[in-house]
């Protein structure tokens, strides 16, 4: 079920690439001037009115998570058999609609991890990105349906510390091109930074092209080990 959540402004709007193989690039637009080395800031969180809210309950305590992670390299779904390398996502510049922006350049091997977005275990909304029918593919089940609310997404660092999160909803297919303002609106509320630690993961829809995207949220869940 699809609730409201907090939009930061001027936050990556959802909007199409280019058909290209068969198949559309995966095109998140982002503002130049949002682009950050670092994650992003609570202070940088506000309320828009225009954005519905995602609000999920947590299933740690948050005063016990971290403000600040690490960079992901290794995201698993162990229900899916996936277990793909997450790399920082770089951004070409581009003109939409007459404005200078920024598109993030999806790789095709990997999955890709927004630089602006949560490091891993930590407070925040980290972004990750991956094909669903170019290159490696690596998000191909989700496109297919495969994967279930409850199942469980692993995030690793660098460092070998693994965050362990739940998957707490997952969107209907949101239009690439025609997309309404409310469409677009909740797309990019998806990516918006949040005050909660979560995990969205993005994907195009179908399998074969991309007409659509679909969004993942998944929620920071205690190791189960401990």
């Amino acid at each position: 079920m699809i609730v409201r959540r907090v939009l930061w402004p001027l936050i990556a709007l959802f909007i199409g690439g280019m058909l290209t193989a068969g198949c559309q690039q995966l095109a998140l637009l982002v503002p130049e001037e949002n682009l950050a080395a670092t994650p992003l800031a609570e202070e940088n969180v506000s309320t828009s009115p225009l954005t519905a809210s995602l609000e999920i309950p947590s299933l740690v305590d948050l005063s016990d998570v971290p403000a600040v992670g690490s960079p992901p390299v290794q995201l698993q779904i162990p229900a899916l058999a996936i277990d793909v390398p997450v790399v920082p996502m770089t951004w070409d510049v581009t003109v939409v609609d007459g404005e200078r922006t920024t598109r993030w350049v999806t790789p095709e091997a990997a999955a890709g991890w927004a630089v602006n977005s949560a490091g891993v275990g930590a407070l925040g909304n980290v972004v990750i990105a991956g094909h669903q029918a170019r290159g490696a593919a690596v998000f191909e089940a989700i496109a297919l349906g495969e994967l279930e609310v409850g199942q469980q997404i692993l995030l690793t660092d660098e460092a070998g510390f693994t965050a362990f999160y739940q998957v707490a909803t997952i969107s209907e297919p949101i239009p690439l091109i025609g997309a309404s303002e409310e469409e677009r609106a909740l797309a990019a509320a998806y990516m918006a930074p949040t005050t909660d630690a979560r995990l969205t993961l993005i994907t195009g829809w179908p399998s074969a092209t991309t007409t659509h995207r679909i969004f993942v949220v998944a929620v920071l869940a205690p190791n189960p080990a401990e």
